[in-house]
């Protein structure tokens, strides 16, 4: 076995779950096809355009087979496919001398780099998406095919583009590792859709061809790929999947049962949620509810924001697949820190995480348009609950002070004034629950004084932390310190749990804390019962807090 082929290849967890194959390197030819000489822009734009309708294809062909996350990210790739701005950037290109397939992969290079640059790891995860646009119609114009494994594989590359994996066969692809890419890239949220494990960010993976055939064990949870492994690490491997199996069994049989503590009391196990997709995945391991949707997602990936009826079409949808008798969190949209979207202007800050983020958008005072997005979506959120008889809970992220609550309850006020005078009269008139977020820590200091006029708080533990320990959450260097079980940190959290008891409303508790059973034994030793987590983590959360 040659030297490059030993020892493990260290990367970021992905998809969960374990892979043991030969491992066979996606020719780079792929990612960036070979100039075609005497290629126009003209045929360069022609060949955007044949993407843009395979693409719309792929999303019709995998949402009728009930894909739809796969479905929507395709129609997302087609709608970058007709963006005028990147005709613009391939005729910017060809200006420059460059035929039309070299122009197609500058300008998808030009693009992918504005999108990199943002701070906001979901949206520089799209630059991966743009890149791929530009390379499929790219591969159309220079006649470039995608090789098959013809069986199989450990699929290792510096990348994976979602449409280059739709073309690889299913039964053939066994587990991901990629030198590149993130935990929210589409690369991630497709395996993971699909069942395939997958690792990232393994900055010394060879992707030359130098491991093609190699045999290797992928773990996508521990984000590692062992090259040529011995018997007694197949063995292993081996005995760590019928194990897998034989949890994930004796955990799914327990859904349906309440989770009801020694004490004898009661917690709630909610899922966090982007889609309708994820509520899906949140009902089928038996969750009590929805206690965070994240609007954002109807917010990316866009030129400008929805409008009040595509927000409802999607709440509708949502609430749909909960039934009437699940709560739905809906979490207002929370904007700025790390999260960017271009087309709302919104002005650079120095320390954003400190800036105008979240609910602080909706009162800058000559933003109305801001104002106005915050109200689409209490309106919609209040007209898709009516339509379906739905349990809806809304609520606001960063909020620090009373003046803050009370121009919430004013805004929700408002909008169903508005709805009353549009003749809407059963939206206006339906009943939801107001609440905040907890996530910094003069809120969680406060929080009987800000409950008055709320239903509910909830404690985003993720931001709670960060601001407590000072300790950026994407800064890599600061791991240490981003710790929701800090002593300090769980002082802020008892505080909390004491407030919300003062002031009379229920307390839950959204962030990464609470998908964990130790996070979990924290939480609900502390007082706190209404747990809302990834869907892929309430199985052991419930088997945990079950046996606790």
């Amino acid at each position: 076995m040659s030297r490059v082929a030993a020892g493990v290849r260290e990367g970021v967890p992905g998809s969960p779950g374990s892979a043991v194959g030969p491992i066979w390197t996606l020719p780079a030819s792929v990612l960036a096809p070979v100039e075609r000489s005497g290629a126009t822009v003209d045929e360069a734009i022609a060949a955007l355009a044949t993407a843009a309708a395979q693409l719309t294809e792929l999303a019709a062909t995998r949402s009728a087979a009930g894909a739809g996350e796969e479905g929507e990210i395709f129609s997302m790739q087609s709608a970058m496919a007709q963006d005028t701005a990147l005709a613009t950037a391939v005729r910017e290109a060809a200006k420059g001398g460059a035929d039309g397939v070299a122009a197609l992969i500058a300008a998808g290079e030009a693009q992918a780099a504005l999108l990199a640059s943002l701070p906001d790891e979901y949206l520089a995860a799209r630059a991966a998406d743009i890149r791929d646009v530009a390379s499929r119609a790219a591969r159309i114009l220079a006649g470039t095919t995608i090789p098959l494994p013809g069986r199989q594989v450990i699929l290792v590359a510096d990348d994976l583009p979602p449409s280059v994996s739709a073309e690889i066969p299913r039964e053939h692809l066994i587990g991901i590792a990629l030198r590149a890419g993130s935990r929210t890239a589409h690369a991630v949220i497709l395996a993971r859709a699909a069942g395939i494990p997958c690792i990232v960010a393994a900055r010394d993976l060879e992707v030359d061809g130098s491991l093609d055939g190699v045999e290797a064990i992928l773990d996508g949870a521990a984000g590692t790929l062992k090259l040529a492994p011995s018997s007694g690490d197949l063995a292993s491997v081996t005995a760590a999947q019928q194990k897998g199996a034989a949890d994930s069994a004796r955990r799914a049989g327990l859904r349906g049962r309440p989770v009801v503590l020694k004490s004898g009391s009661r917690v709630h196990l909610y899922a966090n949620i982007g889609s309708a997709e994820d509520a899906a995945r949140a009902v089928a391991v038996g969750a009590d509810g929805v206690g965070l949707l994240r609007s954002e997602f109807l917010l990316l990936d866009r030129e400008a924001p929805p409008d009040e009826r595509e927000q409802t079409r999607a709440f509708t949808k949502i609430f749909e697949v909960l039934g009437s008798d699940r709560p739905l969190t809906l979490r207002l949209a929370d904007i700025g820190g790390d999260k960017e979207i271009p087309y709302l202007r919104l002005p650079h800050e120095a320390n954003p995480f400190l800036g105008v983020r979240g609910y602080r958008l909706a009162m800058i005072k000559d933003r109305p348009d801001l104002r106005a997005l915050f109200a689409s979506q209490v309106a919609a959120a209040l007209r898709a609950a009516a339509a379906t008889s739905g349990v809806l809970r809304i609520m606001a992220p960063m909020i620090s002070v009373r003046a803050e609550v009370d121009d919430l309850l004013a805004l929700v006020a408002a909008v169903r004034a508005d709805l009353t005078g549009r003749g809407e009269t059963d939206a206006a008139a339906y009943p939801a629950a107001i609440g905040i977020m907890i996530e910094v820590p003069a809120a969680a200091l406060t929080v009987a004084d800000l409950a008055t006029g709320l239903d509910f708080v909830s404690i985003g533990t993720n931001d709670l932390t960060q601001y407590a320990m000072a300790a950026d959450r994407i800064n890599p260097a600061l791991v240490a310190l981003q710790d929701a079980a800090a002593p300090g940190v769980v002082a802020l959290l008892r505080a909390v749990a004491e407030g919300a008891a003062k002031g009379g409303v229920e307390v839950g508790v959204c962030g990464e804390l609470a998908g964990t059973v130790a996070g979990a034994q924290l939480l609900t030793g502390i007082g706190i019962y209404e747990l809302s987590m990834d869907p892929a983590a309430i199985d052991e959360v419930r088997e945990g807090l079950l046996g606790a």
